[in-house]
Order: structure tokens, then C-alpha cells, then sequence
């Protein structure tokens, strides 16, 4: 009897102490994602910050690509509230009378973190061919690019120069009534994204399956925030200028204040692409052994491209050696 009460004890004891240790295990895991989403959250808003004022009153800032490197570090969710909290709560404070401007940032933030970690880790998992996706991103930059060129060359070059972000003023844009400036800086930066998406095609040998996947939920994102924006800001604000504003023009309004917008989107964009294509890779490899970092989808390719660089190179060997006992021969 007293074997039977030590032994249903002694159960009880160890089956508790399990769960303990893994309620705690899983709790310091919590906290330790917990904290590195604040840490990231405080280097975006610290990012946005780091700006440049254009000449259209748009800015160009760090916080996307802050947002973009949280998303390929720790995935989707996390990278979607880093975006959304870091640069919404720099809304927050600063655009407090633009009401519009603080719900479009933590919808678009959020949705463009998320996407860029969910598509990162879509591409590795069901390793889709990044060739052509890429070239979906390249025709999208082209059809920016030409639309963009013709509407400025159609324009008037009145005021052009560097004070007006070299525009041209295109009046009665899209029948709206109003004179849009239509920036040389899109159709520049846009061809400019084109040219680097066909170098990505033309040398996709050269990348790891990990960059390559990474290059292109980059571009989607910046696609997205740069198509979010435009679309966003016209419907949002109109929405304001129509039943706050009293506006009865409230969305021709918002619709050329997005417009003249889009350059700083396309800026910021190309700055992110940039710096995260640059500075992930490292980052990645310095972190990579953390609990917090750890992602077996991301790992899993790591290793697979590990593999074939070692069978590569002993191919390269074997041939070198046949070669050479060729010769001797």
C-alpha cells in the first residue's frame, strides 16, 4: 500500500515538474520573442527618423527596411506588428490632426510586414521557381515607367527643377480638374527597379535560394507599400475631405495629393530593396544560432544549399583529376 502512494507520488511529482519546466520553456520563449519585436519596433521608429523631406512633402525614411529585415528574421506576424506599431506609433505623434494618414500607416505597415515574412518563408518551402516571379515584378516597374514618363512629358515644364522635385505640372489630371506635378523621379526609379529585377534574372545562378526568395518578398512588399499608399491615401483622405472637410471635391483632392506622393514611396522603396538585400545575409548568419531566430523552413534551405555547394565542388574535383590523369596518359 505505502509502494503504491510513494509511486502514484512520485507520478504525480514528475508528471507536474514537466509541465513546469514546459510551461517555463515555453513562457521564456514568449518573453524572448516578445522583447526582440520591441527591440525591432523601437529600431523602425527610430528609422523614421532618419529622413529626407521631398520637395512634394512626402519623405523618405529607414522604417520600411527596418520593418523588411524583422519580417525575413522572425516571420509574418511579427514582422507585420513591427511595421504597423514602429511607424504607427510615428504617426501617432506627429500626425495627430491627420487622422487618415495614422489608419492607413498601421493597416499598409502591417499587411507589407506580414507579407514580406509569409512569402519569404511560401517561396522556401514550396520552392517556387523565383525566375518568374521576378519577371511579374519587372513588367509591373516597366508599366509604372511608361505611364509615368508619358504623363510627365505630356506635362507643362513651367516650374521644373530641383525645388519642385523636377515636375512638371499636368493640368486636369485624369479629368479630376486639378494640376498634379508629376515628378521625373518616378519614371527614373522606376526603371531603375526594372533593371535590377532583369540583373536578378539574368544572374539568379550566382544567388542562394535563400536571397532569391528574400529578393523577391522584398520587391512584392515594396510593390505593395508603393500601390497601398496611392490607393490608401486617395480613398482614406477623400473619405476625411468628404464628411470632415465638407469637401465635394474632397477625392479629386486626395487623388493628386496621392499622386504627387508616390515618388517618396518609390525612393523609400529603392532604399529598402538596397539595404536589405545587403545587410540580411550577414545578419542572418550572425543570428541564426539564437532560440529566439531559429526557423527550420530557413534553416532547411540553408543546409540543402550547403549540400550543393559541396557536391558541386567535388565535381569540380573529379573532373579536375580525370583531367589531369588524361594528360599524364
Amino acid at each position: 500500500m505505502n509502494i503504491l502512494i510513494v509511486s502514484k507520488t512520485f507520478i504525480i511529482e514528475a508528471v507536474f515538474r514537466n509541465w513546469g519546466d514546459l510551461f517555463m520553456s515555453n513562457s521564456r520563449k514568449v518573453l524572448n520573442k516578445i522583447t526582440v519585436i520591441a527591440l525591432f519596433t523601437a529600431l523602425t521608429f527610430a528609422g523614421v527618423f532618419i529622413q529626407i523631406k521631398m520637395p512634394t512633402g512626402d519623405m523618405v525614411h529607414l522604417g520600411n527596411f527596418v520593418m523588411i529585415i524583422a519580417a525575413l528574421l522572425l516571420g509574418g506576424l511579427e514582422g507585420g506588428a513591427v511595421g504597423s506599431l514602429g511607424m504607427g506609433i510615428y504617426d501617432l505623434i506627429y500626425y495627430t490632426s491627420k487622422p487618415s494618414t495614422i489608419i492607413r500607416t498601421f493597416i499598409l505597415k502591417f499587411l507589407v510586414g506580414f507579407l514580406v515574412g509569409y512569402l519569404f518563408r511560401l517561396i522556401l518551402k514550396k520552392q517556387l521557381n523565383t525566375k518568374y516571379l521576378l519577371i511579374g515584378a519587372t513588367s509591373f516597374f516597366v508599366l509604372i515607367f511608361g505611364i509615368s514618363l508619358g504623363l510627365f512629358i505630356a506635362g507643362d515644364f513651367a516650374d521644373f527643377g530641383f525645388s519642385n522635385g523636377l515636375s512638371s505640372n499636368f493640368a486636369n489630371f485624369l479629368g479630376s480638374g486639378k494640376t498634379v506635378k508629376i515628378s521625373l523621379y518616378i519614371p527614373i526609379f522606376s526603371i531603375v527597379f526594372a533593371i535590377g529585377t532583369v540583373l536578378s534574372i539574368v544572374f539568379e545562378r550566382k544567388l542562394s535560394t535563400r536571397s532569391k526568395a528574400a529578393l523577391f518578398a522584398i520587391l512584392s512588399a515594396v510593390l505593395i507599400n508603393i500601390v497601398g499608399e496611392f490607393i490608401l491615401r486617395w480613398l482614406l483622405e477623400g473619405t476625411f475631405n468628404v464628411l470632415v472637410s465638407d469637401l465635394d471635391d474632397g477625392f479629386t483632392v486626395s487623388l493628386a495629393t496621392a499622386t504627387s506622393k508616390i515618388p517618396g514611396s518609390l525612393i523609400t522603396g529603392f532604399l529598402s530593396v538596397f539595404l536589405a538585400v545587403l545587410i540580411y545575409e550577414p545578419i542572418y548568419k550572425g543570428v541564426k544560432n539564437l532560440t529566439v531566430f531559429k526557423d527550420d523552413t530557413v534553416d532547411l534551405i540553408e543546409n540543402e544549399d550547403s549540400e550543393e555547394v559541396t557536391e558541386n565542388a567535388t565535381e569540380e574535383v573529379t573532373v579536375d583529376t580525370n583531367t589531369t590523369n588524361l594528360h599524364n596518359v
